[in-house]
């Protein structure tokens, strides 16, 4: 954000001389500029939203304010004032009705905002300008998985791997297709190439997950022996290794796991769903008699 703003302020600057603006204006919006630089590099927020506003108050008609407009978005967004960010977004897009950067950022305040369908569109037409943007295709993908159009997810995935092969989401997420479809050693094979990019605990839950559906027990034992190490703290990981306890019929390790994972943040309908309570248990084996 702190070599954006310079480049800004450049030029902000030549088309504050270029065009004609009383002297004593011109200084203004210069210092104005100067201290919210200033203010954004020690992050603070309410100082340097302060002194955006100030400048844009100084040359309101400047053309490229749309780029003010945008870092008040982003020290907006830093301050928690999502409404008010979409609005400095919705201005600067008015200014420059085609740039990505402004499209994207108002995409990701939308979704802070819970209005998934107006964010889509944002990343929508921000990929129809520009089709090779990594932020964008990764979340379109995930979003599109989730609302299973696995078609659309498809082709933003393998889009991401073809132009960002470093980025552990496009694999993720070809693996989960690959999952859905049932091709379980294709989407190992996805999750572990994620898994070497970025080795995270989602990624070790998903793969843990295919191991066990394909009853590579050992190996889902192995893998959760060494992530739970890196992630002592993954109530999701706990579950797993409850689900291969219960597998097992160790049924005091599998309700010791069960606790872990709901005192470590796991998600409790799913706990009840994969591990039921030891109460709800009994209740179906009575049902059997």
């Amino acid at each position: 954000m702190k070599e954006y703003f310079k480049f800004i302020r450049i030029i902000l600057l030549m088309t504050v001389f270029n065009c004609a603006v009383l002297p004593g204006t011109a200084q203004s919006y210069i210092q104005y500029v100067d201290s919210a630089d200033f203010y954004i590099k020690r992050k603070m927020w309410n100082d340097a939203e302060r002194m955006t506003l100030g400048a844009l108050k100084q040359f309101p008609a400047n053309k490229l304010n749309y780029l003010l407009w945008s870092n008040l978005g982003d020290i907006r967004l830093a301050l928690g004032k999502t409404e008010d960010a979409l609005q400095a977004f919705d201005i600067g897009i008015i200014g420059s009705p085609e740039n990505t950067s402004l499209l994207n950022k108002r995409a990701h305040a939308r979704f802070l905002a819970k209005m998934d369908t107006l964010a889509l569109r944002d990343l929508d037409k921000s990929l129809e300008i520009d089709s090779v943007q990594r932020w964008p295709l990764r979340t379109r993908g995930m979003w599109m998985l989730s609302q299973k159009k696995y078609d659309i997810a498809r082709n933003d995935f393998e889009s991401l791997k073809r132009h960002f092969p470093l980025d552990e989401a496009a694999y993720l997420g070809l693996g989960q297709l690959e999952a859905i479809n049932g091709n379980s050693e294709k989407a190992l094979e996805m999750y572990d190439k994620a898994l070497e990019l970025n080795a995270n605990e989602e990624t070790w839950f998903y793969k843990i997950t295919i191991e066990i559906e394909s009853d590579k027990l050992e190996k889902a034992e192995d893998d959760l022996r060494y992530s739970l190490k890196r992630f002592p703290r993954c109530g999701n990981l706990y579950l797993l290794r409850g689900l291969i306890h219960k597998i097992k019929f160790q049924n005091e390790a599998a309700e010791i796991d069960r606790k872990i994972a709901l005192e470590y943040g796991s998600d409790p309908l799913v706990v009840e769903k994969i591990l039921p309570s030891n109460h709800k248990q009994e209740g179906n084996n009575n049902k059997k008699r």
